[in-house]
């Protein structure tokens, strides 16, 4: 196991933890039930104070592996009800397309990280797929702030969330099998 494979794992696991995040956040701010965001709060906090210990030392300790495997299974439960094949709503589209923009300008942003921390080329790709990510997540936060405040969206932007949002759920089925990759990467064994 080398360490730019564990931080690749941890990545993925902060890629999930910030789309539930979010999630939870628009739920919030949409004035949706919300039941989960302490706890994914706490996840997101708990990774962000061991992944920069782990890029300075190259090494997971024993506490920090028991509490990645915790967030990993919490995770693991709550990406099972992250999908609702019966919702159609513009507001659960708005949430899931919000929330997946988020967790891949985390992923982009943490690979450009790993190229400096690991002095590896991550390509050239990276700083536009950066970029591309930072727009649209502040594009995304302004749609979630107008619809919170009342304002319906217009026919156009309801097509272009419906266009990602079915991007999205084409690849769901890839979405839920990551929770499987995450465990062997990071160097943790997952228990039943």
């Amino acid at each position: 196991m080398t360490a730019k494979i564990q931080y690749n794992g941890m990545l993925l696991l902060a890629s999930y933890v910030q789309r539930l995040f979010v999630a939870e956040q628009v739920k919030g701010r949409l004035e949706e039930e919300s039941t989960q965001l302490a706890t994914v709060k706490d996840y997101f906090d708990s990774i962000n104070a061991i992944m920069p210990m782990f890029t300075q030392t190259k090494v997971l300790t024993v506490t920090q592996g028991e509490k990645l495997r915790a967030i990993l299974s919490g995770v693991k439960d709550m990406m099972q009800h992250y999908f609702e094949s019966l919702n159609t709503s513009y507001e659960y589209k708005l949430r899931i397309v919000t929330s997946s923009l988020f967790a891949e300008k985390l992923m982009v942003t943490g690979i450009l990280n790993l190229g400096k921390i690991f002095n590896e080329d991550v390509g050239t790709d990276m700083k536009k797929r950066e970029q591309f990510y930072e727009e649209r997540a502040t594009m995304m936060n302004k749609l979630v702030a107008a619809h919170a405040a009342g304002n319906e969206p217009t026919e156009q932007v309801v097509a272009v969330i419906n266009n990602w949002f079915e991007g999205i759920i084409k690849q769901q089925d890839h979405i839920l099998k990551d929770m499987e990759k995450m465990a062997p990467m990071i160097g943790i064994a997952e228990r039943e």
